[in-house]
């Protein structure tokens, strides 16, 4: 099967679960439970706004790194800044399909286990509105998995989500695109540019994932197990996608177009690229000291007496 029948295999099982085509499990639940007796009041950030920024937000931000944190030197001597830009775009493209095939897998781990789980979400109640909840007394407030929601003043899509809390996709779709930024900035920005860029875009990151995540919490769209199993799935696909698919970002790596020279194992050792400026400078460094001591080779030792001579 080649690869983009599987792509449109795994993009059609992801439609179906989502269009409610394949079976959801139903779990019951306690009609008087406070935890999911929660209005329905929206989301502060839209999963439309979600998935627009983890598609769109990381390409432009390995398009910038690539461009602009490595000298003309490090591709092309000859090449104009415009050709550099449209080469650090290519290179861009590379880390983004690795990207973009880790997002997937995060996307099916998240479905597949809202799916099998099957959890109501804090405001399910107000939502489902399930048939067998309209008496609910005291002492039998246990309702079974075989209810049916009867709210019509709310969409399908969002009647069948009610019962799909675990775990949040917010969790794991930010928390993995931080996680995978926060690393390539950490191995592909050179340690030569401005300390504190580097911790500051990371904290951005950061700061990303933990506003999708809590407020989920705040908007009582999930319990706050869903929030943290999210986050876990989320850490764990980065961590396997960067170190099985992207290699770790480092230069020797087929999809680098930077290519390690002989410093970058003393760079590599604080987490950097060696393919840098400050390397380019080590380098030129070298050559004229290689040189100067080859044309000081080359002296006979009378001019060199007389050069002794005249500096004194």
């Amino acid at each position: 099967m080649g690869l983009w029948n599987r792509a449109g295999l795994i993009a059609a099982s992801l439609l179906m679960i989502e269009l409610g085509l394949m079976p959801t499990v139903q779990t019951g639940f306690y009609c008087d439970d406070p935890k999911i007796s929660y209005k329905f009041r929206g989301d502060t950030i839209s999963l439309t706004f979600l998935l627009s920024f983890t598609l769109l937000a990381p390409f432009f931000g390995l398009w910038v790194i690539e461009s602009c944190c490595y000298s003309i030197d490090d591709y092309d001597v000859s090449k104009s800044a415009k050709r550099q830009s449209l080469k650090g775009a290519k290179q861009a493209l590379y880390w983004y399909w690795d990207f973009f095939v880790g997002l997937v897998m995060v996307l099916v781990v998240t479905d597949v286990a809202k799916s099998l789980v099957g959890e109501p979400r804090p405001h399910f109640l107000d939502t489902c509105r399930p048939d067998l909840a309209s008496n609910c007394t005291e002492g039998s407030n246990y309702i079974s998995s075989d209810y049916k929601c009867t709210n019509k003043d709310v969409s399908q899509w969002l009647v069948r989500d009610s019962n799909k809390s675990f775990p949040s996709g917010h969790a794991s779709l930010s928390t993995y695109t931080a996680f995978f930024m926060m690393w390539f900035i950490q191995r592909r920005v050179p340690n030569q540019v401005t300390f504190l860029l580097v911790p500051w875009l990371q904290c951005l990151c950061l700061t990303w994932a933990m506003l999708c995540s809590f407020t989920r919490i705040t908007d009582h769209r999930h319990h706050w197990w869903d929030v943290l199993a999210g986050f876990i799935i989320g850490a764990i696909m980065a961590v396997f996608t960067i170190e099985s698919v992207c290699g770790g970002f480092f230069s020797n790596h087929p999809r680098s177009a930077v290519r390690p020279s002989k410093l970058d194992s003393s760079v590599r050792e604080n987490g950097h690229i060696g393919t840098s400026n400050g390397g380019n400078r080590h380098q030129s460094v070298r050559r004229l000291l290689s040189s100067t001591s080859s044309y000081t080779s080359s002296i006979t030792p009378e001019e060199r007496e007389l050069r002794e001579v005249a500096m004194t």
